[in-house]
This record gives C-alpha cells, sequence and structure tokens, in this order.
C-alpha cells in the first residue's frame, strides 16, 4: 500500500523510468532506426549504442526509486532533469539540431509532473549517518 499522496509522484517516476528506458533501449539495440525516425543522422561510431547503456542505467535507477518509494530521489531528479533540458538545449542552439528541443521539452515536461506532485509534500531531511555495529 502507498502512503497518502505519493501514487502520483510514483507514477510520474515509473513513467520516467518507462521513458528512458524506451529511449535507451532504442539507442542500444536499433540506434539507426530510432535516430531516423527523428529525422537525425545516425553516427558512424557506437557512440549511440554507449548513450543508450547509460540510459538503460539510468532507467534502472528510476524504476528502483519508484518501486522502493525513494523520495529523496524524486526530489533530486527535479533540478537534474532541468540542467539535463539546459544541457539539451544548448547542444541543440550549438550543433543546430533542432530535434534536441525534443529530448529537452521531455526534461521539463518529466520535471514539471514529478515537482507539481512533490509541491504538496515536504521535502524529505538529509540522510544521517549510521553507526556501525
Amino acid at each position: 500500500m502507498t502512503a497518502p499522496g505519493t501514487h502520483g509522484v510514483r507514477l510520474s517516476i515509473f513513467t520516467w523510468a518507462v521513458y528512458v528506458f524506451a529511449v535507451g533501449i532504442g539507442l542500444l539495440l536499433a540506434p539507426r532506426r530510432l535516430l531516423d525516425l527523428l529525422d537525425m543522422d545516425a553516427p558512424a561510431d557506437s557512440w549511440a549504442r554507449v548513450a543508450g547503456v547509460g540510459l538503460l542505467v539510468a532507467a534502472a535507477y528510476y524504476l528502483g526509486a519508484a518501486i522502493h518509494r525513494a523520495r529523496w530521489l524524486y526530489w533530486y531528479s527535479v533540478p537534474v532533469r532541468i540542467l539535463a533540458a539546459v544541457g539539451l538545449s544548448l547542444l541543440a542552439i550549438r550543433e543546430e539540431v533542432w530535434q534536441l528541443w525534443l529530448f529537452a521539452a521531455a526534461e521539463i515536461a518529466g520535471a514539471g509532473w514529478t515537482f507539481v506532485a512533490l509541491r504538496w509534500r515536504p521535502q524529505p531531511p538529509p540522510l544521517e549517518p549510521t553507526a556501525s555495529g
């Protein structure tokens, strides 16, 4: 059973895990096909697949956070995803790749959903060190 008021937050994080997993698996298994769908040039080397592996790792963290109600990660994911959107936006401008704006928009939308779901719940206290026995 979930704690009152946590369903929306967990759903936002779980949904984000599914999105990150889908992009990661696409980049890992079929980068050319995924990037063709977005009308983007596929790299000639393996960097798209490396990015796919990184995204799969991130998806595992988000899934674990949703399953185990890791509220601290919900809170920290919001500014991190906003920073990711800023980085993607800067790349979109510098590299003149408009499709990166789509990924930046997804980051902002996901961070916004999580933030709205969290805003009525107080931020958790910092973790206290425990005595090792």
